[in-house]
């Protein structure tokens, strides 16, 4: 199914229409990353927070609101009428969700059929929203005892997690419903976590030291980071604090060589060469998202080789010279980082995981190849599901026998062998998953 709002469009619509377009492009098998900012370049400035709460906020609940829709609804709609299943999911959005006051967010949620040109649906939308106001007191204790419905993920993840995490997958669900906090990184080749906190509180802007990165700064709220100080000048990155365990972990030292195999969007590439004073190659199989690693190597005044290659794919896009140390931050279902894209829950499927699995598989191969004897290889997701991870790693090191695990005693996450799994934590850190591999010498 394709979304029909996909083309280029100038008129202005209201949040609601917006949003309702946003979800139904999602349902059509687009990403919130895909549509939103076209849609949001035709909403008033001051309803854009409004639109992209709702957008992103629907799509969190979907599982569960689009349960309530179909009990709400006599008959479903036509296919053809998909984006009013939408729009009927963005009014239960407000009411459930946003606590917004019936009878405003009913009356504008109705009109939003003759902005889409469907009038005839309002009596409909009225109806199944009206009912909703007088019957949710009945409609909701049934949904809370399904995970499915009571924590809004499909139930092909539910049920791989609770299988791979009996003790913690109930936490993990809670913890993607939440939002994520706002998390930087401060870059120490320009001044220290201590004294950019200063210069915060002296701005007026509360924010605490990370617990588990060297660099990781919270605010309390999120904010334009554009308007923070010294945004333009380089001293800090937004990045989450799990994220900035990478750079620590293989901890680069100078003149050593080192690949970035994964690179976009560039976090982890710039954060490496924060760390030390590194021969870096960055590599990346898409060359629009390698845009964006050009962009924060330049905004924070940090040189790197970029190249645009399939670190899958046997090639002499790297040189003759092997690395001392390569970060592999590879494709992966993204199932720690859910809180941050909820679009993950309705677009990825159970058979995605095999298949990422198996490129995951391929990646790894080829980049133990570039690694000298003794170098030292940081396999990385941003997955909670084993198939991905521990499993991943544990065949490969099986196979290969000059390979070994290398203990990452740490006091964050959880022990899986020698690495370390961590879950998404409310007003913390996302879900990842490292494992530091050591190459023999010869």
């Amino acid at each position: 199914m394709e979304s029909p709002y996909g083309r280029a469009q100038t008129t202005e619509l209201s949040p609601r229409h917006a949003a309702a377009i946003a979800l139904y492009s999602v349902t059509a098998g687009q990403s919130l990353n895909q549509v939103i900012p076209a849609l949001e370049s035709r909403v008033d400035p001051d309803d854009r927070s409004f639109f992209r709460d709702m957008a992103l906020g629907s799509c969190r609940w979907y599982y569960r609101l689009n349960a309530i829709a179909k009990m709400l609804l006599k008959n479903p709609f036509q296919e053809e009428d998909q984006d009013l299943h939408a729009l009927l999911i963005i009014g239960l959005y407000q009411l459930l969700i946003q606590g917004k006051a019936p009878h405003a967010a009913v009356h504008a949620t109705v009109d939003v059929c003759d902005e889409m040109g469907k009038g005839y649906a309002k009596a409909v939308i009225n109806a199944c929203l009206r009912r909703y106001g007088r019957e949710y007191e009945a409609l909701l204790p049934p949904l809370d005892e399904n995970p499915v419905t009571a924590t809004s993920h499909p139930k092909w993840f539910v049920k791989m997690l609770s299988k791979a995490w009996p003790e913690q997958w109930q936490s993990i669900l809670n913890a993607n419903n939440e939002r994520a906090p706002l998390c930087l990184r401060i870059n120490r080749r320009q001044l220290s976590r201590e004294d950019y906190l200063v210069l915060l509180a002296e701005a007026g802007i509360d924010a605490h030291a990370g617990r588990y990165s060297a660099d990781a700064v919270y605010l309390e709220e999120s904010c334009d980071v554009t308007s923070l100080p010294g945004f333009a000048d380089g001293y800090f990155s937004v990045q989450d604090e799990a994220a900035q365990l990478a750079a620590q972990i293989l901890n680069p030292q100078d003149n050593e060589r080192v690949l970035d195999a994964c690179a976009a969007p560039g976090g982890k590439t710039c954060h490496l060469l924060e760390c030390a004073d590194i021969r870096l190659l960055a590599a990346d199989a898409d060359d629009t998202r390698l845009q964006r690693v050009n962009e924060n190597l330049q905004r924070l005044g940090l040189v790197a080789d970029v190249v645009c290659a399939d670190v899958s794919v046997p090639g002499d896009w790297w040189g003759e010279e092997k690395f001392d140390a390569i970060l592999l931050d590879v494709p992966c279902s993204a199932t720690g980082v859910i809180r941050r894209h909820p679009d993950i829950r309705m677009l990825r499927r159970r058979e995605d995981i095999d298949a990422l699995a198996g490129v995951q598989q391929q990646i790894l191969e080829q980049a133990w190849s570039m690694l000298k004897p003794g170098g030292r290889l940081l396999y990385a997701t941003c997955s909670v599901l084993p198939q991905e991870n521990t499993l991943q790693i544990e065949r490969f090191v099986d196979m290969h026998p000059e390979a070994s695990e290398v203990s990452l005693d740490t006091e964050w996450g959880v022990a899986c062998n020698a690495g370390r799994q961590l879950y998404p934590q409310n007003n913390s850190h996302d879900g990842f998953y490292y494992a530091l591999l050591q190459k023999a010498a010869v």
